[in-house]
């Protein structure tokens, strides 16, 4: 180890300490601490917005109609 809870840069990006990093199949993300609060209640909304463009999906209004109406998908 040469240090630690320092900022590092990776191809471009840099990640400070208490920053949250998230990844998955499709990428990474790496979401400021100063921008959490904010990230996470916008993904908390457009999970549920997505959530009622399935259900009303589901209960047969056509995706287009739903992107249309909602503007999510």
């Amino acid at each position: 180890m040469i240090d630690f809870r320092v900022p590092l840069k990776m191809n471009g990006v840099t990640v400070n300490p208490g920053d949250i990093i998230v990844g998955d199949l499709d990428g990474v993300c790496v979401v400021p601490r100063e921008a959490e609060e904010e990230v996470f209640s916008k993904a908390i909304e457009k999970a549920r917005g997505e959530k009622m463009v399935q259900k009303k999906i589901q209960e047969g209004m056509s995706a287009r109609d739903a992107f249309d109406r909602f503007g999510i998908m």
